[in-house]
């Protein structure tokens, strides 16, 4: 996406002045991968990654924390889009900060532990948890 997105920025009036159906081709791309990728992630990856006690919190609060990305980033567009001399001259502008926030994404992605091959008692320790009192209850 990040690359695509800087295609975009780079070029962005030339690509649409030369062939339409480039532009419409790339920008479909982009939604691919978003739908592909990140959409994917921010439901797949919290599920995965937390404890199992704070799941659904977590999963919760990064569901609510992408939905609120989403929105600020939207009106954001909305109001910056014709910010920069014209109708629309600010979108090659904005497409180039998302891209950099596409890079930012993939950068903090690699800090996220990885699951694979694990069960979810060793990701939850719930292991190190049985060995406490068992008269204790935990709530």
């Amino acid at each position: 996406m990040a690359i695509l997105f800087t295609i975009l920025a780079a070029a962005f009036n030339q690509i649409r002045a030369a062939s339409t159906i480039l532009f419409i081709a790339i920008f479909t791309l982009a939604q691919f991968f978003q739908n592909f990728g990140p959409n994917t992630t921010t439901f797949v990856i919290p599920g995965e990654v937390f404890t199992t006690r704070f799941r659904s919190t977590a999963h919760g609060i990064c569901a609510a924390s992408g939905k609120l990305g989403a929105i600020v980033s939207s009106v954001g567009f909305f109001q910056l889009k014709d910010s920069f001399g014209g109708p629309d001259s600010g979108i090659p502008v904005l497409l180039g900060i998302f891209a950099g926030f596409m890079v930012i994404g993939l950068l903090f992605t690699f800090l996220i532990p990885e699951t694979k091959g694990k069960s979810l008692e060793e990701l939850s320790n719930e292991e190190s948890e049985n060995t406490k009192d068992p008269d204790e209850v935990i709530f």
